[in-house]
């Protein structure tokens, strides 16, 4: 039964794509390169942005270079969090148009906050989209600014991770000036793995790192390297040298969505976080998440490790360790298994469509879904693309032509542990690490 759900859903898709199609044909007749709705972007210039500025304690440095640059030129920044985009907009005093994630237009009101009064330009995460291309060089002959992360993710960890090439052709290609807006301090503001803000100080550094006329003489590779130079980051050097504090009773809450391999017992998906305390609910390891951004335990396991980077880099190594151990003794046994997993399907911007509920396993090869009417699906690694986790904890990808995204009921269910391992085991098919 569930099997023919499946097929009608695949031809629900096929109808999706064909209407897509033609949705994204109109749009080019459609005035696709109009501008920002000014009522809307007066709005947010009065009361949004100010209350960021405040919310954020944000300081810009060099924003006085934007009264001799005319649009239009590229922004391209670090990406540390989903505030970052108004947040490089705060000190541009332009209207600005964002390459964006299409997941984040599937349901009605984004779409027409997004999509028709922002005018973003769409994109889905770690896959080729031709179509995103098309329309940026389409704003960019009507001398409109694009800003984009090349990250093509928020940090996970508070450094800045790979840059995907691609973004270095698109340099060269339209040979227009090109800013850096650095973000600094805003990982430990606010990280993506957590909930709530923990009030500091973020400064956002601006700079132009090419005029556009010395494009065509540079190499994509030459270019690539220099975004490599300026965009690197990391946000526990910049907490060091400033010696700036973020406060939270709350701190640590939900960052088993990051962490899920205890440092002690090797336990997976065994912590669990409560105020500022990281713990395991197996064996004795416990930490206190601190308002420098560090989790610290007195364990001798731990001693080495303060910065949520040191743990995610141990992690990994763990990670790679349990793969190893895997492959040679016991590939039916999965490395994760959530419970109350809830499947949907779609393509694109379009709605999703809900198929069932169950459980989530990933083995060394495949995942597995086993629904409602206990008849598993199974998902080869190697064969699914655009592998990403959204927000703090949704998790999805493209198999055959059709999104699949699985919905966690507990919201401190790691997502980000599912995306880790497919980078080891098929690292062309998932974000970027």
């Amino acid at each position: 039964m569930q099997y023919k759900k499946l097929e009608l859903y695949s031809q629900i898709i096929i109808l999706i794509k064909t209407i897509e199609a033609k949705r994204c044909e109109t749009m080019k007749k459609n005035n696709a390169t109009r501008k920002l709705n000014p009522i809307l972007y007066i709005l947010v210039r009065l009361f949004f942005l100010p209350y960021l500025v405040k919310k954020y304690r944000i300081v810009g440095v060099n924003s006085e270079l934007f009264k001799t640059l005319p649009p239009p030129f590229l922004v391209v920044g670090n990406h540390v969090s989903m505030f970052d985009p108004p947040m490089v907009n705060v000190f541009i005093p332009h209207r600005i148009h964002f390459v964006m994630s299409d997941a984040n237009l599937r349901t009605p009101i984004p779409q027409w906050a997004y999509g028709r009064l922002c005018n973003v330009i769409a994109k889905t995460k770690a896959v080729t989209d031709s179509g995103a291309v098309r329309k940026i060089l389409q704003l960019i002959q009507k001398n409109r600014i694009i800003c984009l992360f090349p990250e093509g993710r928020s940090s996970w960890d508070g450094v800045t991770h790979n840059i995907f090439p691609s973004t270095a052709k698109l340099i060269r290609k339209l040979q227009i000036p090109v800013v850096v807006p650095l973000i600094e301090g805003g990982y430990l503001s606010h990280p993506r793995w957590g909930v709530k803000v923990r009030p500091g100080k973020l400064v956002i550094r601006y700079k132009k790192i090419f005029d556009g006329d010395e494009l065509q003489a540079l190499t994509v590779a030459e270019i690539h390297q220099r975004l490599v130079q300026e965009l690197d980051h990391d946000d526990y050097q910049f907490q060091r040298q400033s010696g700036q504090h973020y406060y939270s009773a709350r701190g640590a809450e939900y960052l088993e969505r990051l962490l899920f391999i205890c440092p002690n017992c090797k336990g997976v998906t065994t912590l669990r976080s409560e105020g500022n305390r990281f713990f395991c609910t197996c064996c004795a390891f416990d930490a206190q998440y601190t308002s420098e951004g560090f989790l610290l335990s007195q364990l001798d396991c731990c001693r080495e490790l303060k910065t949520l980077t040191e743990w995610v880099n141990w992690q990994q190594r763990e990670c790679d360790l349990l793969i190893q151990k895997t492959s040679k003794t016991n590939q039916s046994h999965p490395f994760f298994r959530d419970q109350q997993v809830t499947l949907w399907m779609g393509y694109k911007t379009q709605p999703l469509t809900r198929v069932s509920s169950g459980t989530l396993s990933l083995f060394a090869d495949r995942f597995v879904f086993t629904g409602e009417e206990k008849l598993p699906l199974e998902f080869p690694i190697h064969e699914i693309e655009g592998v990403q986790v959204l927000l703090a904890n949704k998790f999805e990808f493209y198999y055959q032509g059709s999104l699949y995204k699985f919905d966690f009921f507990d919201p401190r269910t790691s997502g980000y542990k599912y995306m880790l391992f497919v980078q080891k085991i098929a690292p062309a098919n998932a974000e970027l690490d």
